[in-house]
């Protein structure tokens, strides 16, 4: 699901529908789950053995890819900062009126951004906890 996610996020931004966080989080998220399956991977596995070494390889392949997919975002045009123009009126009360807008847009874009972080925690909380679980169903079978 994380790779056709990151294949949609890419397809809108060549389409312009797309943020440049939401296709750099996506192939992030594609890196950070090829490594967590090599590592599930390697638990069950002899980690010198040709199939291994073939997986470690398709995996350093993958977060290439992905780490140049995140270069290229950051540096394309499509998702260069447009320029806003910020007109304040010549009135007090609407320059103050304008202030205390931008003040708020802040305020709702820090809370979003620790609503966000917060969700990434418990995530990753959730993914340990289901790791450490398989590893712990491996050595009861083992």
């Amino acid at each position: 699901r994380v790779a056709i996610t990151a294949g949609e996020a890419a397809n809108a931004a060549v389409q312009g529908n797309a943020s440049e966080e939401k296709l750099i989080a996506s192939a992030k998220a594609v890196a950070n789950s090829t490594a967590q399956l090599l590592l599930a991977c390697m638990v069950k596995a002899d980690a010198h053995s040709e199939n291994a070494q073939r997986l470690q390889a398709a995996g350093q392949k993958v977060k290439k890819a992905a780490d140049t997919l995140v270069k290229a975002a950051q540096s394309a045009a499509v998702f260069e900062e447009q320029e806003v123009e910020v007109s304040v009126q010549s009135s007090v009360v609407y320059g103050m009126a304008a202030e205390i807008q931008a003040q708020e847009e802040i305020l709702r874009r820090e809370r979003e951004l620790e609503q966000a972080r917060k969700q990434l925690q418990r995530i990753r909380q959730a993914q340990t906890y289901s790791f450490k679980k398989m590893q712990d169903q491996g050595d009861e079978n083992s």
